[in-house]
């Protein structure tokens, strides 16, 4: 167990970790300020968001599911940025974040993380015409079914 723990690599979250704009995340949502963990508090906002988004891309079904992969996998400890095995978050503070951003906080989020895919990848200018109707005579003789 200790060696798979060693080299446990995953090239697909590594890629896609330097994109997620942790900050940005815990700027605009401070969970830390939510009373769900406790006095301690040790789990920032951009590391739980990590957590869901860990469970969707490799379609973990549940929370309970994720907290045991979590325990085993280094790979999703370290792209969720957990120090270790012990200091990941319980299943009720998954469900409870979730509970607090609400599907509006996940699609701010979203929002930002499209955002700044758009600031890093260059879009070609591109020339739109769009016809207008408003030069066009209209048909002005009254109703058509008038003299029917």
């Amino acid at each position: 167990m200790g060696t798979r723990q060693r080299f446990d690599v995953d090239p697909k979250l590594e890629q896609i970790s330097p994109h997620i704009p942790d900050e940005e995340i815990n700027f605009l949502f401070p969970f830390r300020k939510f009373n769900t963990q406790g006095r301690r508090r040790k789990f920032k906002t951009s590391q739980l968001y990590r957590a869901h988004i860990l469970a969707m891309l490799k379609g973990i079904p549940s929370f309970n599911k994720l907290c045991r992969e979590l325990k085993t996998r280094r790979s999703f400890r370290d792209f969720c940025l957990f120090k270790n095995k012990k200091s990941t978050p319980p299943k009720r503070m998954l469900s409870e974040f979730r509970d607090h951003l609400k599907p509006s906080g996940f699609e701010k989020i979203a929002h930002l993380i499209a955002a700044n895919f758009l600031n890093m990848i260059p879009l070609p200018d591109r020339h739109v015409a769009i016809p207008d109707a408003t030069d066009m005579p209209a048909n002005c003789r009254g109703f058509a079914k008038k003299n029917a």
